[in-house]
């Protein structure tokens, strides 16, 4: 179902039929590198991920994340928000496949999905981590106005990452 459209993008909830999608994207070097590696080894993993992960995410939270698709329907990446035990408030993440990187996609997926949240989620506050060492995703996150927080781990065995914070009025 289509969530929200841009000048350039469409943004729709992911589907089991994302699932090939959703195992290139999660098994892209620069995703595992630095997000993680999701153990998504085939694209029955794909589909337990999506039916667990964001189907489950839509009908607990009424968001999670969604594909990002250009207006052709070719669908380039992921943006949304995520529920995190550990976290007090939802956090936006965001991955786009390689070839269409450093393009504005991310920025204007991240920029519409905050704006949801605002709109029709009626959020006050939107988090965002991301490793010290993904500087991409640390330029994009000022872009959006968030603001460094502090280092946090939210995992007991994984490195520490950075936590930036918006509010909206």
């Amino acid at each position: 179902m289509e969530i929200i459209r841009t000048s350039r993008l469409i943004l729709s909830e992911l589907t089991i039929n994302d699932a090939n999608f959703i195992f290139k994207l999660y098994n892209d070097r620069d995703f595992i590198r630095y997000i993680g590696d999701r153990g998504i080894a085939s694209v029955q993993d794909a589909e337990s991920f999506i039916l667990q992960g964001p189907i489950n995410s839509y009908n607990i939270n009424n968001y999670g994340l969604c594909l990002i698709s250009l207006l052709d329907k070719k669908p380039i990446g992921i943006c949304g928000l995520l529920k995190r035990d550990k976290l007090d408030s939802p956090d936006i993440g965001f991955s786009i496949l390689p070839n269409f990187r450093r393009q504005g996609y991310a920025l204007e997926a991240s920029r519409a999905i905050l704006n949801d949240a605002r709109e029709r989620l009626q959020l006050t506050k939107i988090l965002a981590i991301t490793s010290s060492e993904n500087i991409a995703s640390i330029e994009l996150l000022l872009k959006l106005g968030m603001v460094y927080k502090k280092m946090i781990t939210i995992e007991s065995d994984s490195k520490p990452v950075q936590l930036y914070s918006i509010q909206f009025n």
